[in-house]
């Protein structure tokens, strides 16, 4: 057991755990998932959030213009 963790209970009909299950779907698993996958997508909307900040402070300036089109085409180049 992983001493990081912890345990949470949830509550559920009979007749849903039942259901996921005869489908073959491990509710364990599924509610652990769903939940690490909400926890990822709270740190990339704070992420986000910063990086907008960031952008709109003015700390970022503007690539030159013609930058993405060189860095594309030398990306291409080289791969090749």
């Amino acid at each position: 057991m992983n001493m990081d963790s912890v345990v949470v209970s949830v509550r559920i009909k009979k007749e849903v755990k039942a259901k996921l299950e005869k489908e073959g779907i491990d509710v364990e698993k599924a509610v652990k998932d769903y939940l690490a996958q909400r926890a990822a997508q709270i740190d990339l909307k704070k992420a986000v959030q910063e990086m907008t900040k960031i952008i709109k402070s003015g700390a970022v300036k503007p690539s030159p213009k013609g930058w993405a089109v060189k860095t594309i085409r030398y990306g291409r180049d080289v791969a090749h």
